[in-house]
């Protein structure tokens, strides 16, 4: 009796037990002030970045997905830019920021924060701003489902050091395939290399000769192989760069209106109008044709020296007939010009020997003291031609309203020479105006060889 009570208690004592360990489980208290981390708050984490960067007055900042930001105005004295907000390179917002200052910027629906951006600050100079912007998550979100339609072949083979690209064309049902290898150091020396250049200097620039070489030389001897004549390898060159797939500037290079030298269009398996015509431009350059570059309203075309033996729509240029060639698609051929560009006026580019074209940048700060304020200019120029700028003098003065008049103005010694590509730095310091009267920066550079460049800076008060 004694054990089975025993037995009994000792049951009961287990069951009481298990009960109050229950009770306790439930009654766990939770933490207070440490919200759940769901997938979507760790995926924001781990995809903001924050970025800083220097931009000048009217330069493009590529964001992702389209998304670009482009400085319209800076005043040093109110203390404020204006920013606009673009998509695929069209504004659809634009916005007053003051230093300090943060705006989360949205999508073109008004749906979603894609960054945000701070200004930093303005330089006393009014022309470049330093800003702090901040990816989301968002900003990789489409707005419109991508397209995919049939592109013509180009195989690509990538390697750590280079991309090799294997072209296949058609002409008069004769099948074409060249193969070119480009180094990926090489295109980031382009991605650096200046846009304010004029469009030939793009088709004979001088660094892509040997790529060019290449091109032209396969071209040649797949003529020859395939039958035809050397009148017909303008014919297979044209029908070369017709097959290269239409890329837009943002979609490759974040830029709209992004002129490209030949070995980056080739680099990237395709181009825009401009693009394709700068790289056809240049083959049919190198291989001794002559050729023009054709600007029409928002298009851009290659124009083939010829005589009366050729058939179609031409211009006259001094004298020389050039005939509108279409380059950004199959078919098109010599002397047929699209119907909305049939009467649009068009600007005539021959593409002749290589030439200096000389560029101005500057930063400067100034001092104000009891009668006058001293400027100091740190000035750069840059020779973004294709052959070396000689005897190069650089101007410099303090421009008065009244017209004709300088404050100040000083002369540098004659350089020597600049090579295609190369530039100087030029200093000026203690350039003097008296205090309380309006003037401006100008800065003037010219050569024996070399058309004269000018750049203002705004207006100011001294």
């Amino acid at each position: 009796m004694d054990i089975k009570r025993s037995i009994s208690w000792f049951l009961l004592f287990i069951i009481i037990c298990s009960c109050i360990g229950c009770i306790a489980e439930e009654e766990y208290p939770q933490e207070s002030g440490s919200p759940d981390i769901d997938e979507t708050d760790i995926a924001t984490e781990n995809y903001t970045e924050q970025y800083n960067t220097t931009l000048k007055k009217t330069a493009i900042l590529d964001l992702e997905n389209g998304y670009s930001l482009k400085v319209l105005e800076i005043d040093r004295k109110e203390d404020f830019t204006v920013i606009s907000f673009r998509k695929d390179g069209t504004q659809y917002s634009t916005r007053t920021l003051s230093t300090g200052q943060t705006y989360n910027v949205k999508d073109p629906d008004e749906k979603n924060v894609v960054y945000s951006i701070r200004l930093d600050k303005i330089y006393d100079s009014s022309f470049s701003i330093d800003l702090t912007y901040e990816l989301k998550p968002e900003i990789y979100l489409k707005n419109e489902p991508i397209d995919i339609g049939p592109e013509p072949s180009i195989a690509v083979s990538l390697t750590e050091d280079s991309i090799t690209r294997t072209y296949e064309w058609e002409y008069e049902n004769t099948e074409f395939w060249i193969k070119s290898e480009y180094y990926k150091d090489d295109y980031e020396l382009y991605s650096e290399r200046s846009r304010s250049r004029d469009y030939d200097q793009f088709a004979n620039d001088p660094y892509d000769d040997e790529v060019i070489s290449q091109i032209t030389t396969q071209l040649k001897y797949l003529a020859a192989e395939g039958g035809y004549g050397k009148d017909e390898i303008p014919y297979i060159a044209t029908a070369f760069v017709q097959s290269l797939p239409y890329v837009s500037d943002s979609a490759s290079a974040g830029y709209d209106e992004y002129p490209r030298f030949p070995f980056e269009t080739l680099y990237h398996g395709g181009g825009d109008c401009e693009d394709s015509s700068i790289l056809l431009a240049s083959l049919l350059h190198e291989m001794g044709y002559g050729v023009a570059l054709i600007t029409l309203p928002g298009h851009m075309a290659v124009g083939v020296q010829g005589d009366e033996a050729l058939s179609g729509s031409y211009y006259d240029y001094n004298g020389i007939k050039y005939f509108y060639l279409e380059t950004t698609a199959s078919g098109w051929d010599v002397g047929v010009i699209p119907n909305e560009y049939r009467t649009a006026e068009a600007i005539i580019t021959p593409i002749g020997f290589g030439y200096p074209q000389l560029q101005i940048e500057f930063t400067g700060s100034s001092q104000r003291q009891s009668v006058y304020t001293y400027v100091s200019l740190d000035i750069e120029v840059m020779n973004v031609g294709s052959a070396t700028a000689e005897d190069v003098i650089i101007y410099t003065y303090l421009e008065s309203t009244d017209e004709g008049m300088a404050w100040d103005q000083v002369q540098s010694d004659e350089i020597a020479e600049i090579e295609a590509e190369g530039g100087i730095t030029y200093t000026v310091t203690n350039m003097k105006v008296p205090v309380g009267q309006e003037y401006r920066v100008a800065v003037i550079t010219w050569g024996s060889n070399a058309e004269q460049a000018v750049v203002y800076s705004d207006w100011v008060v001294s």
